[in-house]
């Protein structure tokens, strides 16, 4: 890392700084420190985090930088939020001899705003903490500016956690000792549902003797403050800090482990071979790991658009409507390899930016004279990472109206094309595209092969929820896995409350309690010792209920309703 370490370690807190993902070859950290305000942190010995001024430009090639062998574009993640545990069946498997599936020896580690420690639901019954460690982003090291464990915030011991909720009890502080506090509350209430003991008995979690690990991910400042941005909103470059971290923890101790994903994304080509997709499937090619996701919560958001163009030449319309309270957009269109598309963008006025031709890793930038809207259009040809085509468009004091996306096709094979919006808060009020298309809504990485995706549905009525994210209508097999309870689930808030949520995050989180329960009969119990991520997939697949009339497996919620007693029953 270059330059003062406690200077680098508030870099990503600094609004003035931007950060990418970047995969290197070589000594990255070196040739970094040769340039005055740059930093490096490395994840492991293939990624790293730059972290730059916001006038610097990052691209591979560059003279100085030459171990930089690709750049990922910024993702940015939100949340899937918007009694389900009862109709997943779970509640036998809890109390019924002789299995007693409880999760015990089972770690279950959240990515999400935190978690409120102090809570009992997430002490044992002797009053101890089950909660194995807290790692918050957010807060500078304690040591110096040094810390063993991670490049940047501060990880909390279980003994320290202990030392906390003992101070507490004896009327001192805790925020002396550990001073994490999820103020959001929606880290503390997945973990409820996830893992909750029952001392009220009302919010008893799927795995209630589980161990809990909880990263408080630090939000993505620089974007939030340039756009103000109201929702905790969350970058790439946290997330895979996160993922590696639990990784090496997960090794280190020997012990299966369930990661609890709650974010999502509308960046990418939802194919699952994304960067961050394929560094999923290498951690869960592991035995006694797995990752569980929600599909999202997009599906009748109206923020994605499909078309063919069935000609070289022909030309597909997509409207872009909107919202007055929207002034910054980015749009990306992606192309089936090996499709070649160029664009054309017209303005409420009628002014338009002529045809922008495609070409390999172009720049385009045009300001219309009568919105006084600037735009910068990339081209990626190929994407390096996916092979597909991407044009990535960026709106600058956007002027709200209809404005019009003119795709033309250059090199035709089937002509498939794809069209994404950001999601619900980083899109503002009625802001998306027409004509659209629900299918191809799920959220990235859910569109991994490798990752547990959840859709959500009404337990009340058995119906599918209008905004759980759907797989497209031609590939959904092995994408969407079951679908699980989602709405008005009573759950732990911080300060010894309890609050109402709904969302894919919810039936992600049940299903994140069931797949600790499959790793204690499987590996802890013996049963299936070699258990990883995909013969999870497939024992969740064989216990689901399923609507008379339905096709399954479907792009809405894969193999059906999740029924843990009944996918118990089919393990023989």
């Amino acid at each position: 890392m270059n330059n003062n370490i406690e200077e680098s370690l508030n870099i990503f807190r600094d609004i003035n700084y931007s950060h990418y993902i970047v995969q290197y070859q070589g000594d990255i950290e070196y040739e970094i420190s040769k340039k005055s305000g740059y930093y490096v942190t490395l994840i492991n010995d293939k990624f790293a985090i730059v972290s730059m001024p916001l006038s610097s430009k990052l691209f591979v090639g560059e003279k100085d930088l030459k171990s930089i062998v690709y750049i990922k574009s910024p993702e940015r993640y939100t949340l899937q939020q918007m009694s389900p545990i009862e109709s997943a069946q779970i509640r036998p498997l809890q109390l019924e001899l002789p299995l007693n599936l409880t999760g015990k020896d089972v770690i279950v580690a959240m990515l999400d705003t935190g978690i409120d420690y102090l809570n009992e639901e997430f002490m044992d019954s002797h009053g101890n903490t089950r909660i194995e460690c807290i790692w918050d982003q957010n807060i500078l090291s304690q040591s110096n500016g040094i810390n063993n464990e991670v490049t940047f915030g501060q990880v909390y011991s279980k003994e320290k956690i202990q030392e906390a909720i003992t101070a507490f009890r004896n009327g001192q502080s805790p925020y002396d000792i550990v001073p994490t506090i999820d103020e959001i509350g929606h880290g503390t209430s997945m973990a409820g549902i996830i893992g909750a003991s029952g001392k009220n008995p009302e919010l008893k979690g799927v795995a209630s003797d589980c161990s809990l690990i909880s990263i408080k991910l630090i939000e993505d400042y620089e974007y939030k403050n340039k756009y103000n941005i109201r929702i905790p909103i969350f970058n790439i470059t946290a997330i895979f800090s996160a993922l590696e971290f639990l990784y090496r923890y997960a090794l280190k101790n020997n012990k299966p482990m369930v990661i609890y994903f709650p974010l999502g994304t509308n960046s990418g080509n939802h194919k699952g071979n994304g960067i961050l997709e394929e560094y999923i499937e290498s951690i869960s090619a592991n035995s006694g790991i797995v990752i569980v996701t929600g599909t999202g919560n997009e599906r009748e958001k109206r923020r994605h658009a499909s078309g063919v163009i069935d000609k070289e030449g022909g030309m597909s319309l997509i409207d872009l409507e909107i919202s007055p309270e929207q002034k910054h957009l980015w749009v990306e269109i992606w192309a089936d390899a090996p499709n070649i598309f160029s664009i054309d963008i017209l303005s409420p006025s009628g002014e338009n930016t002529g045809i922008i031709e495609a070409a390999i890793n172009s720049t385009d930038f045009h300001t219309f004279i009568f919105e006084e809207t600037s735009i910068i259009v990339k081209t990626y040809l190929p994407e390096e990472n996916t092979g597909d085509e991407l044009i990535c468009i960026n709106f600058y004091n956007l002027q709200p109206g209809i404005w019009k996306l003119r795709i033309i096709g250059n090199m035709i094979l089937d002509g498939k094309f794809n069209v994404w919006i950001p999601q619900e808060g980083i899109s503002l009020g009625d802001t998306h595209l027409s004509p659209s298309d629900p299918y191809g809504t799920l959220m990235n990485p859910s569109s991994s092969d490798y990752i547990v995706a959840v859709a959500a549905y009404n337990q009340n009525n058995n119906n599918v929820l209008a905004y759980s994210g759907m797989a497209f209508v031609d590939n959904y097999k092995n994408i969407i896995d079951v679908a699980a309870g989602g709405v008005n689930t009573l759950a732990v808030a911080p300060n010894n409350k309890t609050s109402i949520v709904n969302g894919t995050s919810v039936a992600a989180a049940i299903v994140s309690g069931v797949c600790a329960m499959l790793f204690e009969w499987g590996i802890i119990n013996k049963n299936d010792p070699y258990i990883y991520s995909q013969s999870i997939k497939t024992y969740l697949s064989r216990g689901t209920n399923k609507r008379i009339g339905d096709i399954y497996p479907n792009p809405q919620w894969g193999y059906g309703m999740i029924n843990v007693l009944k996918m118990f029953e089919n393990m023989t």
